[in-house]
């Protein structure tokens, strides 16, 4: 795929979830133009000031990308700070993870949380079939005791009209969601169910995410975890965010 053609799908995805505020100043011109003619419009505060001197920030569907401010030249990669050391892409891929997490209805999700206190908080993407997502909610038990709130997001690895998929939904429409997203991890028959449900919406916002299979755990300040984490694993990680 080309440049131009890539960075056009990328706007595209883009567009479903609005950036948090730039900062201030304005944009020239030349970089306007440039990001417009590669990708299109985008949403206000898409485009910025970056850290790297003559270059500004581009956020599109949680990626980042940089264009000089004659409009000249544009790099996709991450920006290291030798001084700082700090990745400053990383950085703004987080803030724009957690934009779009802090932008999901919490009643839509299905959520295992601690009896007592709240200390961290994972957003999982799961498939109700997926053999390491079934190995993860065996261990939800111990991520809650351990005050690590879990909640669950749609995201069947097969398309609408499959078993897998209607499963999903199944599980999201079913009176006790709790105990079908348990059953159905288990490998246990759920009674077929459907409603007004967000499974594709959910599926979306996985896609605009870069969510590219299950499980995918996001933690609460935008940092992503690709796969099955065993709990203790993840508890001295989330302790150590």
């Amino acid at each position: 795929m080309g440049i131009r053609a890539w960075l056009a799908a990328v706007a595209m995805l883009a567009l479903g979830s609005a950036p948090p505020a730039g900062r201030a100043g304005e944009v020239p011109e030349p970089v306007g133009e440039a990001v417009r003619s590669l990708v299109g419009e985008v949403e206000p505060g898409a485009v910025r000031e970056s850290p790297l001197p003559g270059f500004y920030e581009v956020r599109a569907r949680g990626e980042i990308l940089y264009v000089s401010a004659d409009g000249r030249y544009l790099f996709h990669g991450n920006l290291y700070g030798v001084a700082e050391g700090r990745n400053f892409t990383e950085d703004a891929r987080r803030e724009v993870r957690v934009d779009v997490l802090d932008r999901m209805d919490e009643d839509a999700l299905i959520v295992f949380a601690p009896s007592g206190a709240t200390k961290h908080r994972l957003t999982v993407f799961t498939d109700v079939d997926c053999p390491y997502c079934s190995r993860f909610h065996l261990e939800v038990p111990d991520l809650n005791a351990h005050g690590v709130e879990v909640r669950y997001a749609a995201w069947p690895r097969t398309p609408p009209g499959t078993e897998s998929h209607e499963r999903s939904i199944s599980v999201w429409c079913a009176r006790d969601r709790h105990r079908a997203m348990t059953d159905a991890k288990a490998g246990r028959r759920i009674a077929q169910a459907t409603c007004d449900h967000p499974v594709q919406e959910h599926y979306e916002t996985g896609r605009r995410l870069g969510v590219s299979g299950t499980p995918t755990l996001f933690t609460g300040d935008g940092a992503r975890i690709g796969g099955y984490v065993p709990w203790r694993e993840l508890v001295d990680r989330l302790g150590q965010g």
